[in-house]
């Protein structure tokens, strides 16, 4: 789609508003609305919004050694057609995702839209496409008078309870995605309370995180009209089960009708297939800093807690860091580790960035993982020559930035101020009191 394109679709939707959205470096949806007389200007140039934007955590406090501050100008958040959908929910609305540019409209290499562009036309050049699915869990809380938040429902993994207390819910935000264009998949009822899944259908990659964020944004605007609270936080409880986002990738021909990624017969993956699983364990650990990217997300990376806390990959194994589902058309990649405190756009390219240094570089993947390894001592894991991932932030920003080819791939804008922001947030966590510690030790000591 064109410029020309979406203004076409603009007013052939009878679109009097439309949402400019751009996502910071915590993958949180930001935007501006602007009203129909500007959309043709908006449609060439775009709307300004500040870098310091993009320095800001998620409690929108600056980090000292913020990259952006007051004095760094602006970027031009241009519309990409290609990702126009209407908003059913709100009256005569529609919304764009952009790419970031500088004054004279040149790509901005700060961009995070514009990093998974760059690693998709890598693949292109070497003859292949990909394909990703985001597979996202979520909770569904009510928020107390007291402010404390409890689980919406305590119906059982997949009962059908669960579908049918909250129906009138899934049908707005299934109906509301497809006339965004968007394909449910499936939406089901997950481990814990309140706990639910819900996956789009697969496709292109920008596509794919496009979708992906629809889906966030409107369940959350469809949960609080329904009095309720969706969440995507990792671990909001530690009695509760975690919350993942499984990312699913396939490799097809350049074309995109011929799968490469398969294997044929018991095989499950193909050499090329091989190769870039083995990539993704080569990084594995700098990945965790990108796609696990807050303190939260290691309370949830625990052995034997059904999310993946060892480096390595088999066939049909939940335990495993990187799950092929099965063999035959089931033989993509599922990476299992990261979870939706991450921008998905970064988080993609960081992933592909591992999977093709894998296919470059030819790399051999180890034996699979064929028993489940999270119910292993420390020990045994350690004898079978199998890594831990990290274990805590700190040490995951650390290995994300002693990786070289995963800061190449997002860039020296996007890998700094990632560091920056999530080293920030972790020194506000670690100077908290929190109410444990004086449960601890107030009276105690």
């Amino acid at each position: 789609m064109s410029a020309d394109q979406l203004l076409g679709s603009l007013e052939a939707d009878g679109i009097e508003h439309l949402w400019v959205v751009y996502h910071d470096y915590s993958g949180r949806s930001c935007a501006k609305t602007v009203p129909r007389e500007r959309f043709e200007a908006v449609a060439e140039r775009g709307v300004v919004f500040a870098h310091a934007n993009l320095s800001m955590r998620m409690d929108d406090v600056q980090p000292a050694d913020a990259t952006f501050l007051a004095d760094s100008g602006d970027f031009l958040a241009v519309p990409d057609p290609a990702s126009y959908a209407r908003v059913p929910h709100q009256p005569a609305t529609a919304r764009v995702h952009v790419f970031m540019r500088a004054d004279d409209l040149s790509p901005w290499p700060g961009c995070p839209r514009t990093g998974l562009g760059r690693i998709v036309d890598a693949y292109a050049e070497r003859g292949m496409s990909v394909r990703a699915g985001f597979e996202p869990e979520f909770f569904l809380f009510r928020r107390g008078d007291d402010g404390e938040y409890a689980p919406a429902d305590t119906d059982g993994m997949y009962t059908v309870r669960g579908l049918d207390r909250h129906n009138a819910l899934w049908r707005a935000v299934i109906d509301d995605l497809r006339a965004m264009d968007v394909t449910v998949e499936q939406l089901g009822k997950e481990y814990g309370h309140a706990q639910y899944e819900g996956t789009a259908r697969y496709a292109q990659p920008l596509r794919a995180v496009d979708n992906h964020l629809l889906f966030k944004d409107t369940l959350h605007a469809r949960a609080r009209e329904s009095g309720l609270v969706a969440s995507f936080m990792p671990k909001p409880f530690e009695h509760l089960p975690g919350c993942s986002l499984h990312v699913h990738l396939s490799l097809w021909d350049a074309a995109g009708e011929r799968e490469l990624s398969c294997g044929t017969g018991d095989e499950a993956l193909s050499e090329v297939g091989r190769q870039m699983a083995a990539g993704l364990l080569a990084h594995a650990r700098g990945l965790s800093g990108v796609g696990s990217p807050i303190v939260n997300s290691y309370k949830r990376l625990q052995p034997g807690s059904w999310a993946p806390a060892h480096v390595g990959w088999g066939v049909g194994n939940r335990a495993a860091l990187v799950r092929v589902p099965g063999t035959g058309p089931r033989g993509h990649l599922e990476y299992r580790s990261g979870d939706n405190a991450s921008n998905p756009f970064v988080w993609l390219t960081a992933l592909l960035a591992a999977g093709l240094d894998g296919i470059e570089r030819g790399l051999a993947l180890p034996p699979p993982i064929d028993f489940d390894i999270g119910h292993m001592s420390e020990a045994e894991v350690r004898s079978k020559g199998i890594d831990f991932l990290p274990r805590s932030l700190s040490e995951a920003l650390d290995a994300f930035e002693s990786d070289p080819v995963l800061t190449a791939a997002l860039g020296p804008i996007v890998s700094t101020e990632h560091l920056k922001l999530k080293r920030s947030e972790l020194s506000a966590y670690d100077l908290h009191v929190h109410p444990w510690e004086r449960r601890m030790y107030l009276e105690h000591l």
